[in-house]
């Protein structure tokens, strides 16, 4: 670490000290977890930490896998042989839940067999209908198995972005939930065996009770031990500090340790005005982030002249990551911000490549709080996005995260209400992982809050809405058992009172999704709003949101069959009719999603690799879908060159230039368009206008 001599003298005197984190370097640690908000480099520090601990042991089996349904673990890698000892796997949601159900489709069968009143029949026909929302359960059994099995000796996870990330961590209870469950199918038959063969003989389903309740339970154990570390990454913006904060709160309470903090692409500081300009911005939110956490070990990661990825780059941000790190960093108003990398120097390679340097690390420079840019100055952009038509009902902002959806669905949403202030307009979020309100600066929460006369804003609580429809089922259940007692019949339901109140828990993880889904259509047939704007999750969540509706229908298929089956003897009038409205809603919104007239998807994406290959993904899905697609925004790219750019800028600006003439690709030049990353970060209502009159270039 280079250091100036008097920047060195303030380095003893405030006691800095330097640790090495511990992830890379605690051998006792055998499950290390990286997440946080979508587009912070989290899949970059977890292939990193994986192609490092596989160099540094290779006596040691060392898994890298991936749970994020948007995989980019082989985007960054380039390549799968990188070290002997190091296995790759990008987790399939869809094959993982196929090969459980080869495994274990017949012993769950014998199971509801046995506690329900279904038959055969109907179990085959539960057991193969689409299961919205498997990618976290999925995730989590494969993670079960792998730790069960001991097949490696450290297992490196790169996680989807926070909202799903935090699903991910509550399937445990959700496995729980599930296997008292079963147990409770199976009280009945365990009880007669005992009154009519005087004993009973444990089988095959007990064994699979058993195990997928300790599996679940083992995980537990594991994300709580000393054995693993989980690891967020963040970059110092606003939204990511919000996020970052509120994500640490939700590992506190699940008692996962915690111990170092990756603070991603830090600009140089140095003669170039632009970078500078970044710097110190970026030195606000640092500084902050450290205010609000103390006692982690940060590690302060540069910006790199192009995108990391392939062997030997992950490698050297690794060896960056050993030399990145300040613990009590006493000195609030100093952050590192490495020059002689950044600014583009290279070495030769072991085989004599071109490689990015090591790291050296320039002095740590003091600035007082008039140094920091001022003023909202919005950089235009090079072209002006077309104002959607006011015949648009449904207008859908997505990508990879960390894109800036959130600001460009937010900016968009305060445009379209001043050019049509006869139009109500709803901006909305479906991301478990909430940003809207940090972007606007307000508190908007589940319910709709009104900005001004014809704009509204509300976070979807999807889990609150599902809540609603369990009410519903437990109402009817109520009135169900009481027909039953005044009947005075035998009783034909085969399972007990508790099992049909706990029947609903084994609703799909995603059907909080289609109750979101559901809330939106409520608010299209009251005729509250004219317009819907709808900030997204990231690309892999996405994409299960939009299939959501037809896999959604699958499952209400079986639901109106079952209940037209068992009609005379499973009576639930209320929960039927709502199923049946539900399932108009549903095809309601297919409908719309589909007409080009009133319904727009805008793919959002940023100028680098991986956000080009997840953007085709997303492109090819929304096609498929058939949903109207006409422009995209290729955001936060690089100002265009002046005579005091630094050779970071111009390295980038050339990097940029070669993912620009691959995004035209998917869409010709006349349909591509571009807003130049800011010099300030856009947040606030009045910034999120000044943006939104840029981007689409109106100033009436």
């Amino acid at each position: 670490m280079i250091l100036l001599e008097n920047e060195a003298k303030h380095i003893v005197k405030d006691k800095i000290t330097a640790q090495e984190p511990s992830f890379l370097t605690n051998p006792k640690l055998s499950l290390i977890c990286f997440g946080g908000k979508g587009g912070v480099g989290k899949t970059t520090s977890a292939a990193a930490t994986a192609l490092y601990l596989a160099d540094k042991n290779p006596q040691k089996r060392v898994l890298l896998a991936s749970i994020d349904p948007a995989h980019s673990l082989m985007d960054s890698l380039m390549v799968a042989d990188t070290f002997k000892n190091l296995t790759v796997w990008e987790i399939d949601a869809s094959v993982s839940f196929q090969k459980f159900m080869e495994k274990h489709s017949n012993t769950i069968k014998k199971i509801m067999g046995r506690g329900t009143f279904l038959d055969n029949t109907d179990i085959s026909a539960l057991l193969s209908t689409s299961l919205p929302g498997i990618d976290e359960l999925m995730g989590m059994v494969e993670l079960v198995d792998l730790l069960e099995n001991d097949t490696y000796d450290v297992i490196v996870l790169d996680t989807a972005p926070t909202g799903h990330t935090i699903k991910f961590l509550q399937m445990p209870r959700l496995i729980k939930k599930w296997t008292q469950l079963m147990d409770l199918m199976m009280e009945k038959h365990r009880y007669m065996s005992k009154l009519y063969m005087r004993y009973y003989q444990p089988d095959d389903t007990d064994a699979f009770i058993e195990a997928f309740s300790n599996g679940a339970k083992r995980v537990e154990r594991s994300l709580r031990g000393k054995s693993c570390e989980f690891v967020p990454v963040m970059l110092p913006e606003a939204l990511s500090v919000k996020e970052t904060t509120r994500f640490l709160s939700t590992l506190k309470e699940y008692r996962i340790p915690v111990k170092n903090i990756i603070i991603n692409r830090i600009n140089p500081f140095g003669d170039c005005a632009f970078c500078n300009e970044q710097f110190l911005l970026q030195k606000k939110y640092a500084d902050e982030i450290r205010r609000r956490l103390d006692g982690y070990n940060f590690l302060m990661m540069p910006l790199y002249k192009e995108e990391i990825h392939g062997r030997e780059s992950l490698l050297m941000f690794a060896k960056a990551m050993m030399n990145a790190s300040y613990r009590n960093h006493a000195a609030a108003n100093r952050i590192t911000p490495p020059r002689s990398l950044c600014m583009g120097e290279s070495t030769n390679g072991e085989n004599g490549d071109s490689k990015p340097s090591p790291v050296s690390l320039s002095p740590l420079l003091p600035f007082s709080a008039e140094e920091e840019p001022s003023g909202p100055e919005i950089k235009e952009s090079t072209n002006r996005f077309p104002i959607p038509k006011s015949t648009i009902e449904f207008l859908m902002f997505g990508g990879k995260g960390g894109v800036g959806k959130t600001t460009i669905a937010a900016a968009t949403a305060l445009l379209l209400s001043d050019l049509y202030p006869e139009n109500h307009i709803l901006l909305f979020s479906t991301d478990p992982a909430h940003s809207l309100s940090d972007c606007l600066e307000i508190v908007a929460g589940s319910g709709s809050l009104s900005l001004n006369d014809n704009l509204y804003v509300r976070e979807m609580d999807a889990e609150k809405e599902y809540e609603k429809l369990k009410s519903l089922y437990s109402e009817e259940i109520k009135d169900l058992m009481t027909a039953f007692v005044k009947e005075e019949t035998a009783l034909k339901v085969v399972f007990e009172k508790e099992i049909i109140e706990s029947f609903i828990d084994m609703t799909p993880p995603g059907i909080d999704e289609v109750m979101a889904i559901a809330t939106i259509i409520d608010y299209m047939d009251e005729e509250k709003f004219d317009l819907f704007v709808l900030d997204t999750a990231p690309t892999g969540h996405l994409i299960r949101f939009l299939e959501m509706p037809e896999l959604a229908l699958d499952w209400l298929k079986f639901f109106f069959n079952l209940f037209l089956k068992y009609k005379n003897v499973f009576r639930m009038p209320r929960l039927s009719a709502f199923l049946v409205d539900l399932s108009k809603k549903i095809k309601k919104l297919l409908t719309l999603l589909r007409d080009g007239e009133k319904s727009l998807f805008i793919p959002i994406a940023i100028p680098t690799e991986m956000a080009y290959n997840e953007t085709c993904d997303l492109v090819r899905a929304v096609s498929n879908l058939k949903i109207p697609m006409r422009q995209m925004i290729l955001n936060m790219v690089h100002p265009n060159p002046t005579a005091t750019e630094c050779t970071l800028c111009l390295n980038r600006i050339a990097y940029e230039k070669k993912i620009f003439d691959k995004f035209n690709r998917l869409f010709p030049a006349e349909s591509l368009y571009t807003i130049h990353k800011q010099g300030k970060e856009v947040s606030g209502i009045n910034n999120l206008q000044h943006l939104g009159r840029e981007l689409y270039g109106y100033f009436g």
